[in-house]
């Protein structure tokens, strides 16, 4: 695990990517439960995500920013009492946001031929 302080002991940062301050609601969650947390501090390597007291997390999570409309597959490489640190997998992805069941493609139009059993 990572330290919160990615620095060395002469205080110069050692991380990859630089990070900015962001403050954003984001969705956290394991693809089956998602839960809302904040952004803290964000980079293109990964994030700081205020998640709140007694919060679960899964090894590897998917992030969703609904301002951006990006989701990111990350894994927790630090996690604090109150805050946790993710580490992007992959470059985000471009979601579209859902508004009702028709969103999904079922409601074509056509009649369905399946019968319940």
């Amino acid at each position: 695990m990572m330290s919160i302080n990615d620095s060395g002991s002469d205080g110069a940062d050692r991380r990859s990517h630089p990070r900015y301050s962001d403050r954003s609601p984001v969705y956290v969650g394991d693809g089956a439960l998602a839960r809302r947390c904040r952004l803290v501090d964000v980079s293109s390597g990964g994030a700081r995500i205020f998640v709140g007291r007694g919060a679960d997390l899964a090894p590897h999570v998917i992030l969703v920013d609904p301002r951006t409309g990006l989701s990111h597959r990350a894994a927790v490489v630090w996690r604090s009492e109150i805050e946790a640190g993710v580490r992007f997998l992959e470059e985000g992805v471009r979601y579209r946001v859902m508004t009702c069941t028709g969103d999904l493609g079922w409601n074509t139009g056509r009649e369905s031929y399946r019968q319940a059993s």
